[in-house]
């Protein structure tokens, strides 16, 4: 038997399962701040909530990825085109 997640609102599905792998708009958000190498207080400064709340985004994220940390999280996101590469971004040129 495989390894089975729930993510609260749909039914428990594989962890492998990548049919309906779905992360909120939060879930993301963080992983791209993760992602840039930002802690989870750095994110919770930047999001205007706390370090816990980013943890607990982080930490579902996880689940619904099925993987145990956030790096792997980044890389699976990233692999399943759920967040974008960091280099795809536009940004402004630095001033210097």
């Amino acid at each position: 038997m495989g390894e089975y997640v729930t993510d609260g609102i749909n039914a428990p599905r594989s962890a492998y399962d990548d049919t309906d792998l779905r992360l909120s708009p939060r879930q993301t958000e963080c992983l791209s701040w993760v992602q840039e190498g930002k802690s989870s207080r750095d994110i919770g400064v930047i999001l205007g909530v706390s370090h816990r709340i980013v943890e607990r985004h982080v930490f579902r994220a996880c689940q619904r990825l099925g993987v145990k940390t956030r790096l792997q999280a980044v890389l699976r996101a990233r692999s399943l085109g759920l967040i974008g590469d960091p280099e795809s971004w536009s940004r402004p040129p630095r001033q210097g």
